[in-house]
């Protein structure tokens, strides 16, 4: 992997020298662009879970407490770009998008993406703040509203609340909550080097270079994060590595778009031995005639040995694999959607669906012989009013289930904070500008 990123780096560098002597026309200016969408969101959820209590055997933020079955919820984002032509050839650019309210935790808004960009014969290199080369190419199940997988609102976890305790397929660096998406995002666009190659027939590759897959907004106190990965004063660094490819094309009347994408992270810094996380991609959509059938899976499993450990408590996909005695319990979770969208002039519908099985927790008696799982359906539709204007619709169902519902020994009081399930509803707008 490392000699493939090398080779891919030395010869942009090499593209670069070749290229002469470089002087810009004109310094960049930027443009503003972006979206602004609302959602009037309706959520009817499980009873028991809103009225039930974990007691001490729970990891479960919010149960007993009461929700709104009403909500207005927003997805908005700034975007500032721009880019100027040397006289050698090349170009150069920035791009930095700003989150722009409407769902805030208080964590996740501020800057979003931010990095420079150069591009050429060669092809493109990014620096900064961005998803990696695999996310980048990444297909997935087609949504009419654009509202499925991590980026929705119900897929977001924003509209039916997920158990604490449920692990979703990527565990965001720092943040308590899980997307549910097949594509690999764990690294949650933290620093990187990412290369995008021409595109030749059709087909167009992509690596990235993470030194460190914790953001640096993350702070740096000597502490284990909620998600995958510990970040003490720069001493357990967790580099990582991916490639990926798309590959789209059209036969006659009938679209091909297919992808893959492989991450590996080291996960030495963490202490033990024989330690990394493996994430694995495939995606792929056929359309035709207005239709376009797709979907994706993804596969993660961590490959740690503590030799002995049996106090470790991790959290998060790169953290799982309970040990007793120095015996492996290996971490397995995969995820997959599936979804048909059909358009004609304004209009367009779709169906999804979306499921994720995954190890949640460290102590093997409490598995209960189950994984976390996620399952999810959704109908979209959108009607274009105008150039960025569309009035979008969802409705959708979902259930999340902690591999620790049903333990034995729970009341069925405790027992309620384990799962919860529910239907959303919502309309809205998006605007883009």
């Amino acid at each position: 992997m490392k000699k493939i990123l090398f080779a891919s780096t030395a010869l942009v560098a090499a593209g670069m020298i070749s290229a002469g002597a470089a002087s810009a026309a004109e310094k960049i200016k930027l443009n503003v662009g972006g979206y602004s969408k609302w959602w009037v969101v309706g959520a009817w959820q499980d009873k028991a879970f809103q009225n039930g209590t974990a007691g001490t055997q729970g990891n479960n933020v919010g149960s007993g407490i009461q929700r709104q079955n009403v909500d207005i919820k927003g997805d908005n984002e700034i975007w500032f770009s721009g880019s100027t032509a040397l006289d050698n050839g090349l170009k150069v650019g920035v791009m930095i998008t700003m989150e722009a309210g409407g769902h805030t935790d208080g964590l996740t808004d501020g800057i979003d993406n931010s990095y420079a960009w150069i591009e050429g014969g060669f092809g493109k290199v990014l620096a900064g703040m961005h998803a990696n080369g695999t996310a980048l190419l990444h297909v997935q199940a087609p949504d009419a509203a654009n509202n499925f997988t991590n980026g929705g609102m119900m897929m977001g976890n924003w509209a039916i609340a997920k158990p604490s305790g449920v692990m979703g397929m990527n565990q965001r660096v720092g943040y308590t909550s899980s997307s549910n998406t097949t594509n690999i995002i764990s690294d949650d666009k933290s620093e990187k080097l990412t290369y995008v190659a021409p595109s030749f027939y059709g087909l167009t590759l992509g690596a990235s270079y993470i030194p460190n897959v914790v953001k640096t907004t993350t702070s740096t106190t000597n502490n284990v994060v909620s998600g995958q990965h510990s970040r003490g004063n720069g001493s357990d660094r967790l580099s990582a590595y991916g490639v990926g490819a798309l590959y789209t094309n059209t036969f006659g009347p009938v679209g091909v778009k297919a992808s893959a994408g492989y991450v590996w992270v080291d996960l030495t810094a963490t202490g033990g031995a024989e330690k990394a996380l493996t994430q694995n991609s495939y995606g792929a959509q056929l359309s035709y005639a207005g239709f376009t059938l797709g979907g994706s899976f993804q596969r993660a499993s961590d490959d740690r040995k503590n030799g002995g450990n049996t106090t470790a408590v991790l959290s998060g996909p790169s953290q799982i694999g309970s040990i007793k005695g120095g015996r492996e319990i290996d971490f397995g979770g995969s995820a997959y959607d599936v979804g048909l969208s059909y358009a004609s002039g304004p209009y367009a519908v779709s169906f999804a669906h979306f499921h994720s099985s995954v190890v949640g927790i460290t102590n093997h008696t409490d598995r209960n012989g189950k994984d976390d799982t996620v399952d999810a359906y959704q109908v979209s539709g959108k009607y274009n009013l105008g150039p960025g204007v569309d009035v979008l619709a969802s409705v959708g169902y979902i259930d999340y289930k902690d591999q620790r519902d049903g333990l034995a020994g729970l009341t069925a009081n405790q027992n309620s904070a384990y799962s919860n399930s529910g239907w959303a509803a919502m309309t809205g707008l998006s605007l883009a500008f």
